[in-house]
């Protein structure tokens, strides 16, 4: 929440791909923010948001794989994994 000066009161809210795509794009800069859909309501929409993040994964030639299918359905235990490990990398 401090990072990206957001009020999320769930971990679950992370699920849109969003949050991870601007936490990537404040260590990097080079996630094209203008493709992510910030207001992603639709899984659809989050996929879109997931492959951007993918994308900028292949690019800093990260081995993390990330499970798409997992994160999108905005379960708590799939969304608190990943962030865990943004916060360690």
């Amino acid at each position: 929440n401090d990072l990206l000066q957001i009020n999320y009161a769930k971990v679950e809210q992370c699920g849109s791909g969003a949050t991870y795509c601007q936490i990537i794009d404040s260590i990097y800069g080079d996630i094209p923010m203008s493709r992510v859909k910030m207001n992603a309501r639709l899984e659809y929409e989050y996929l879109v948001n997931s492959t951007v993040l993918q994308n900028a994964f292949k690019a800093q030639k990260m081995d993390k794989p990330i499970l798409v299918k997992k994160l999108t359905k905005c379960k708590m235990q799939d969304n608190l994994k990943f962030p865990q490990w943004l916060n360690n990398f």
